[in-house]
């Protein structure tokens, strides 16, 4: 029916696109190589962990740096119950082991075996075995989400910041002290953690599908509303009845369960658990990824995710060794990049000079540098090699800085996908900008005879076409503005800005309706003025021309005195 949205449509096109999703990663799986494989998984639990990031960062607009921390918790939990019994004696024979055979003897199996559930113990019912494994990560995850969530309470900005890395790092750090030693192995973590599902593309993307409904549906749910509310002004969100003690609790607990489940697929997507697993650079993929991709926007989350990963996965060649002429010229190309771009930013804003001389500069330089490696290789300048290590991170570090210097909300800033917005179709119901635009035109106090009569003269051109059609008989008459404001006579400002009836008009700029044929001041020894002044005589001409105003009466009163 028409202004019903097509919900049955939308629901189809969905099951469509998962269907034939579904059917690419399992051609995927089966023969599209492991490279490819590897990067589709790792895009997939990077998207859950940066799904969950984007939970508080973008969402309730707190900036948590310690989201490898929670991983960190998951993963080992993770690992810890799934183990196999293989992996659990090598450890328990190392001489380095700092392990007990009470936490030896934390597993799944072991507490399914003790249930007498033996038909959940075997190699086939795995899966089972690591989905409980997962779901309890998440929960540890989630309680110490709940610790470090109280802190918000009290604190916000910057430092909460602080205090959200402090946790990350502590979570690290404590994991190889001797109090958590026999959970974690120490420095040593745990070796031979199954990857049947770390790099299995249906149960990644399954759980990737899974965490992207309850995240979506909880945006556009009540507390999705309150926690953007949140993000936008605690004091009027607070003002509004939105508890923000609450709220907040919430929003980590939920984010830490999330990066409790990457963190079970990390460890098992790399088959070991260990400290160097779960560096703060994790977190910096993560903010990279939500950077680029919009602030507050789910799908743009993923589209950043894909771009880190694909640097990640294929940036091999950044890190090569390569003739300095040739890091020459990728330099000079760079920078003549930056200066084209510059210039075509400042073309794009209308800003004057197109050509600042700092872009000038910039594509100068890079000009030259970029011509004397091109025409000169064998100069002596340009004899020997280099390798850059670390370039695809730092690559991602000058894509983030371009990002907040060019476009700061990122790709999708905080719009989400839709059908209605790639089909390109009008939306059945009006957005909040036409609601507010609906209410003023509807609203009787802003639209008074006044304003009508404002907006026929303002379309008298476009009406006087029609008008001149039908015959001259009837011709419009132009818009006098006097004749409706009397006190607009010989007034200096302009007048739309008296117009109380225009959108731009201020109060504080009325003129009124005081009649301006009436004195109001007069000279010195009026009696209308100055009843208790002595009759000199010249009251009789002040009396007589009292109507005329300003200098006139003046004029009067020095005739009378003569």
């Amino acid at each position: 029916m028409p202004g019903e949205r097509p919900i049955t449509r939308n629901a189809l096109l969905t099951l469509g696109v998962v269907a034939v999703v579904a059917l690419l990663l399992a051609w995927v799986q089966g023969a599209g190589g492991a490279k490819l494989n590897d990067t589709l998984a790792l895009f997939a639990i990077w998207g859950i962990a940066a799904l969950s990031l984007n939970l508080i960062n973008g969402t309730t607009g707190i900036l948590s740096l310690g989201h490898h921390g929670f991983m960190l918790i998951g993963g080992y939990v993770t690992a810890l119950l799934i183990l196999p019994d293989s992996a659990r004696q090598q450890i328990s024979s190392s001489a380095r082991s700092a392990m007990t055979p009470f936490t030896l003897g934390l597993s799944v199996e072991s507490w399914f075996a003790a249930l007498g559930l033996e038909a959940l113990t075997t190699p086939g019912t795995l899966w089972v075995r690591f989905v409980v494994a997962l779901f309890i990560g998440g929960l540890v995850a989630m309680l110490f989400g709940l610790i470090v969530g109280i802190p918000s309470l009290r604190l916000k900005g910057d430092y909460l910041a602080i205090v959200t890395f402090g946790f990350g790092e502590i979570i690290r750090l404590t994991a190889s002290t001797s109090l958590f030693a026999p959970f974690t192995n120490g420095a040593l973590g745990y070796a031979g953690v199954p990857s049947d599902f770390g790099k299995s593309l249906g149960w990644t993307f399954a759980l990737l599908g899974i965490t992207l409904f309850v995240l979506t549906k909880l945006k556009f749910s009540s507390h999705g509303r309150a926690l953007q509310a949140i993000r936008e002004d605690e004091i009027a969100a607070e003002a509004m009845g939105v508890s923000l003690a609450r709220h907040k609790v919430m929003a980590f607990t939920i984010s830490a369960f999330f990066a409790g489940i990457a963190g079970g697929l990390w460890v098992s997507y790399l088959s070991a658990a260990r400290l160097d697993f779960f560096l703060f650079f994790l977190t910096f993929f993560f903010l990279v990824a939500i950077s680029v991709g919009g602030t507050g926007s789910y799908t743009g989350v993923l589209m950043g995710t894909a771009v880190v990963v694909f640097v990640q996965q294929y940036g091999d060649p950044l890190e090569r060794t390569y003739p300095l002429e040739t890091w020459f010229a990728i330099l000079g190309a760079l920078v003549l990049a930056a200066g084209l771009g510059g210039a075509a930013f400042r073309r794009r804003k209308r800003l004057r000079p197109v050509w600042h001389p700092l872009t000038i500069l910039l594509a100068g330089i890079g000009a030259v540098v970029l011509a004397v490696a091109l025409l000169f290789p064998d100069a002596a300048a340009f004899d020997g090699t280099f390798q850059a290590f670390g370039m695809r991170r730092i690559l991602l570090a000058v894509l983030l800085i371009t990002i907040m210097a060019l476009r700061p909300e990122g790709i999708m800033s905080r719009a989400e996908f839709s059908w209605a917005w790639l089909l390109r179709e009008r939306r059945a119901e009006p957005s909040d900008d036409e609601r507010a635009q609906d209410a003023w035109l509807t609203n009787p106090d802003l639209n008074r005879a006044g304003a009508a009569a404002a907006d026929g003269a303002a379309g008298s051109a476009a009406g006087s076409a029609a008008d001149g059609a039908a015959g001259a008989a009837d011709p419009v008459e132009p818009y006098d503005y006097a004749s409706d404001h009397p006190s607009a006579q010989g007034d200096p400002l302009p007048r739309a800005l008296l117009d109380d009836d225009g959108p731009g008009a201020h109060p504080l700029l009325e003129r009124g309706t005081k009649p301006r044929d009436v004195q109001r001041h007069g000279v010195a020894g009026d009696p209308d003025f100055h009843p208790d002044a002595p009759d000199d005589g010249a009251s009789g001409d002040a009396d007589d021309d009292g109507g005329d105003a300003g200098g006139g009466a003046t004029d009067d009163g020095d005739e009378g005195r003569t």
